[in-house]
């Protein structure tokens, strides 16, 4: 709560009458002051009765363009505020909206007769499912202000769902076509027609369809099915500085991936990692209630052993094996070969063979802060290659560099 002008005058005027009835002995200097001061107090406690008063009548009511919308695209939001307002206050309602959001527009406006109407715009930049924080209700009258966050009204819900550039491609809840290029002729293999969510590609509508109904139906096309998918999560090193807020949205946007993944009915493999140290593995987890208190529960971890500026063995071999035809690379050649031949693998990377070889995953989605070395990154991609994989990379904004698009990944998403 905070003291408006005329309360700051008042307080003035009261250790005004204070001082003058303590230098001058005064009495009634000093009665006029604590009248003053008694009036203030019984006004801010009348203040904050009202207030909560006031949102103990709160009503919200929001209304959304759409439940379902892929990230990146503006989500409409219209909402409605209604309650009992006392006659002398004026009120600012403002919406809490969640986390992993940017707001266009303005998501508040002023409800001095005790209702308003306002409408905003939200762009998405995490996937998975998201419910408002609730409101917060700015008051204030001629002597006081304050504000009073209400976290009780987050209704309705909504899903955002991964963008045509980094959903998995194949036998998935909302479809996509069977490659990765744009060519103005898809796949004619139809699997079904739903709804158009907003931010699907346009040429995958069926304009028939969408005529026959009224409104816009999308084909979904045949692709490759995958028994599990693989969420890979590197863990910071709890020994070394990193970026609290970057963590947060980072396991922010790994829960919001794993939970998009059971909305589509497959089993989701977790592999936690802190560099090149692997931490655990659940193997195609199919109950999202363990899977979600284990993403709750991430924190940074030990790293036993650390890499520098490591290259894969395969890797190695290719870059000694294309040198030109000069005595000193014949040399080098002659002197690497035997070495490598006889290089045996790290922990790191036999236990990666292991485990992307027991999945039958078309696709890998890591989650990394990239701090420290980046070594393991780079054996994370060659992995996926050498198995057909894509691997597809989430980084923060605060962690991203070119460096990472040379690790030889699918796609890089910056969070």
């Amino acid at each position: 709560m905070e003291l408006l002008r005329c309360s700051r005058s008042l307080v003035l005027l009261a250790a005004v009458l204070g001082l003058y009835a303590f230098f001058f002995d005064e009495p009634s200097a000093a009665v006029a002051g604590a009248g003053i001061a008694v009036f203030l107090i019984a006004r801010a406690a009348f203040f904050l009765s009202a207030m909560q008063s006031a949102a103990g009548s709160l009503s919200v009511e929001r209304k959304l363009s759409h439940r379902f919308i892929r990230q990146g695209s503006a989500l409409t939001v219209t909402t409605s505020v209604r309650l009992l307002l006392p006659k002398t206050f004026s009120l600012t309602v403002s919406d809490r909206i969640p986390a992993g959001l940017s707001a266009g527009g303005h998501p508040h406006a002023p409800a001095d007769d005790g209702s308003c109407t306002f409408s905003y715009s939200l762009t998405p930049l995490t996937i998975g499912e998201h419910s408002f924080m609730g409101v917060t209700l700015s008051f204030s009258d001629l002597f006081f202000s304050g504000s009073l966050a209400v976290a009780g009204v987050t209704a309705p819900t909504f899903t955002v769902l991964p963008s045509a550039d980094y959903a998995l491609k194949g036998a998935d809840t909302y479809g996509e076509s069977e490659g990765p290029a744009l060519t103005p002729v898809m796949s004619q293999s139809v699997r079904s027609f739903r709804e158009y969510v907003p931010g699907d590609d346009i040429r995958s509508i069926d304009w028939k369809l969408s005529a026959r109904h009224d409104s816009l139906w999308v084909r979904e096309y045949m692709g490759r099915s995958e028994d599990a998918s693989l969420v890979i999560i590197d863990l910071p090193d709890a020994g070394a500085p990193f970026h609290p807020e970057a963590f947060a949205r980072l396991k922010n946007a790994a829960a919001g991936s794993v939970a998009a993944r059971f909305s589509s009915q497959r089993p989701v493999s977790i592999l936690l990692i802190s560099g090149p140290n692997l931490v655990s593995f659940l193997p195609r987890e199919s109950d999202p209630l363990r899977l979600m208190a284990m993403m709750d529960r991430l924190t940074p971890a030990t790293r036993l052993h650390h890499l520098s500026r490591y290259y894969s063995t395969a890797s190695l071999r290719k870059r000694y094996h294309d040198l030109d035809d000069t005595p000193f690379s014949a040399t080098l050649a002659g002197v690497t070969g035997p070495f490598l031949s006889r290089r045996p693998p790290t922990a790191f990377e036999s236990g990666l063979a292991r485990i992307f070889h027991g999945l039958r995953a078309g696709s890998a989605h890591l989650f990394t802060l990239a701090a420290q070395d980046r070594s393991h990154l780079r054996l994370i991609a060659e992995r996926g290659a050498m198995g057909s994989m894509s691997v597809h990379l989430h980084v923060p904004r605060e962690c991203d560099g070119p460096l990472l698009r040379r690790c030889g990944f699918s796609s890089v998403e910056v969070i």
